[in-house]
């Protein structure tokens, strides 16, 4: 039976969530396992958890699953958290707390994220008619920032470096989330540095600061012909150095088994592996 957060304590509701996102097998990719951490974010969505939850209950109020949902009606698409279903409920809770929660979303695509090792969850993609999507490596490796001349071959782009690094950019990362002008934008986001060839940079690495302590690289590249001569590991110094932080961390897609084993070559530990699956419905 379904029912909503006015139907059962919410407490018991962030209980079995919180235990069920604990659990590797039943976690959410977007939420952590800290407790308080959790709660945190489900009260963040753009629409309040509460609200939006629905809930898999026996007749006597006990929980077998749970499923939230936000949106954002000018990109048209909605993300869902969860579900989070007791594995032997998946069958026959998932389904309908999937169809409930979208249900609620005035948008045409849905999008849920999942473990690449939840088999249940790509059932459950499959069962209802969602597309699996490329697969996201996460990796992270945390020593101290370089000190001193490590990184002195690289230096800050500037708009002249705009026509190689478009090169660069445009074909590692067809189609990506951000430009070149973006990168390389001095009031944007990103900070991106460069390694010079004979005549133009042969290497690139954009990044973002990340909560206290960590530094993400978004995108790095080296022209073909230069690479194997260890440019790679000096941009990867050159945003640690500049940015002064102990972490760096970074995202490799499903299509990039190389960049993964360089990463890990490096000494990058894979923190998670997650894979989207999306619905988009007829209009």
């Amino acid at each position: 039976m379904l029912m909503t957060s006015q139907d059962i304590d919410p407490q018991a509701v962030l209980g079995f969530i919180v235990r069920r996102q604990q659990t590797p097998e039943t976690a959410c990719a977007y939420l952590g396992t800290d407790p308080s951490e959790i709660r945190a974010d489900l009260e963040g969505l753009d629409q309040h958890w509460l609200e939006t939850v629905r809930i898999s209950a026996s007749a006597d109020g006990r929980i077998h699953g749970a499923a939230v949902v936000e949106w954002d009606e000018e990109l048209d698409r909605s993300w869902v958290h969860g579900p989070w279903v007791e594995e032997d409920a998946l069958r026959t809770a998932g389904p309908e707390l999937l169809a409930a929660v979208t249900a609620q979303a005035p948008v045409a695509a849905h999008e849920m994220y999942a473990d690449v090792a939840r088999d249940g969850m790509a059932w459950l993609a499959q069962h209802c008619g969602w597309r699996a999507g490329e697969a996201n490596f996460e990796y992270s490796r945390t020593s101290p920032p370089p000190a001193g001349p490590q990184a002195s071959d690289a230096r800050a782009a500037t708009g002249a470096d705009e026509p190689t690094l478009r090169e660069l950019h445009e074909r590692e990362f067809p189609g990506t989330y951000a430009t070149t002008e973006e990168l390389l934008d001095p009031d944007g986001t990103y900070s991106t540095s460069v390694i010079d060839g004979e005549r133009a940079p042969v290497g690139y690495v954009s990044w973002q600061l990340q909560g206290e302590a960590a530094v993400y690289i978004d995108f790095l590249a080296v022209h073909p012909g230069a690479r194997r001569k260890g440019l790679g590991q000096r941009l990867i110094a050159a945003a640690q150095e500049a940015s002064g932080r102990s972490t760096v961390a970074l995202t490799v897609d499903e299509h990039r088994p190389d960049a993964r084993a360089f990463y890990a070559a490096l000494g990058f530990t894979l923190t998670a592996a997650t894979r989207p699956y999306r619905l988009q419905r007829p209009a």
